[in-house]
Parts: structure tokens; C-alpha cells; sequence
């Protein structure tokens, strides 16, 4: 495991020790997964279209555009009506625009709802998708990035909880269940009610204090 000192915060503050440890060293990890980090390539057999590194994935597009067979009008139009209800910003509006031209492809990836996100890792996934758009842009080819909320999935229990480090350093929990939820719906049709503000408060009571925590907590209230 091999440890070093994380950035300094804004406060100016120590960075505090992070570790980092390779998934081949994490027990029941699967195998196809950690030779896939190791070697994408010798999973060919499995993955025709796999690629030794992202920065290769240019060769790949001829083949996408030649095969991409639905209606880009009738799916922008759709796209379009959804996140204009949800408000979404201009940047946004503009890259489903883009997407109605033939040449353009489209970046993917997403996660089931959770709690204030889930996981960091759909965070990750979200600005990693933003990132290789844009790389593609600037090579010359137009794309757009597209992140999916799976809002079908059932699983409710596996979302409802999200996890901290507070201001010990250890973990703190935070778990929303809205009352009368049915039991086997989509999270995607889970309303939220007004005891989320209440889990929201105790949540940053418990959180260390940054610049950002304001506006954070403002968001999330939202």
C-alpha cells in the first residue's frame, strides 16, 4: 500500500495521509475485472472493441457513426423536453442540439440513483465522461457527454445510505427512507418528503467545515 499527502485545502490547512491500494489486492475482486485493468487487451476475445487506453478511442468512432441507426431528431426531442423540466443549464440544451448532426457521437455512462449521489465514483464517472468529450472535440470530432440515471432500479436499500468522514476522521452514515414508499417500485418514483432537510442538517453538523459547505447544503435542500 503505498501512502502520500493529499493536496493542501483551501484553508491552508495539512493535507491529510491518503492511501492508495491496487484492486488486485482487494479480497474477492473478480478476475476478468483486475486483468482487464492490467491488460485490456488480452480480453479481446471477450471485448472486440477494447482498447489500450481512451486516447485510442478516435478509431473507434467510424464504426459507432456507421451503426448508429436511431432517430436523432425524435431522440433530442425527447431529451430536450426532459431536461428543460429539470432545468437544466444552457450548456446542456446546446449539447443535445449538437447531437441532432449525424456526425456526432455521443460519450456514456451513468449509475442508479442514491443518496446525495451515491458513491464518489459516480461523481468521477460523470466528470470523466465530461473530460473525454471534450478531448474529442478538440481532436476535431464533435461529441457530447451523456450521463444515464438509471431510475428503474429496484433496489432501494442500496441507495438510501450514503457514507462520510466527519470531523474526527471517522465515518458517519446518513440513511433517508420517505414514508410510504411501496416496496419493490423504482427508486425513480420515490418522493422525497420533508424530513430530508432534518437528515440534511445533521449530516453537515457532523461534516467538517469548508468554504464550500454552505453552498453544498443549499444544493442538496434544493
Amino acid at each position: 500500500m503505498k501512502q502520500e499527502t493529499a493536496r493542501e485545502s483551501a484553508s491552508e490547512k495539512p493535507g491529510c495521509r491518503v492511501s492508495r491500494l491496487p484492486f488486485s489486492e482487494i479480497p474477492h475482486q473478480s478476475r476478468l475485472f483486475v486483468q482487464y485493468q492490467n491488460d485490456p487487451l488480452s480480453l479481446k476475445r471477450f471485448y472486440p472493441n477494447v482498447l489500450a487506453s481512451p486516447g485510442e478511442i478516435s478509431d473507434y468512432i467510424p464504426t459507432a457513426l456507421e451503426n448508429y441507426k436511431t432517430d436523432r431528431n425524435e431522440l433530442c426531442d425527447v431529451l430536450t423536453e426532459i431536461n428543460t423540466a429539470f432545468d437544466a443549464g444552457e450548456q446542456t440544451l446546446e449539447n443535445i442540439s449538437l447531437f441532432r448532426e449525424s456526425d456526432t457521437v455521443a460519450v456514456i455512462t451513468g449509475q442508479q440513483a442514491g443518496l446525495f449521489t451515491g458513491p464518489l465514483y459516480t461523481i468521477y464517472k460523470a466528470l470523466s465522461t465530461v473530460k473525454l468529450a471534450k478531448e474529442l472535440n478538440g481532436r476535431g470530432t464533435k461529441a457530447v457527454p451523456v450521463f444515464w440515471a438509471a431510475t428503474e432500479d429496484h433496489d432501494f436499500e442500496e441507495v438510501s445510505e450514503a457514507f462520510f468522514i466527519d470531523n474526527t476522521g471517522g465515518l458517519v452514515g446518513a440513511k433517508y427512507e420517505p414514508k410510504g414508499r411501496t416496496e419493490g417500485t423504482p427508486v425513480g418514483a420515490a418522493t422525497i418528503d420533508a424530513e430530508i432537510r432534518q437528515l440534511i442538517e445533521q449530516l453537515f453538523d457532523d461534516l467538517p467545515k469548508t468554504e464550500f459547505s454552505g453552498e453544498i447544503q443549499d444544493k442538496l435542500a434544493e
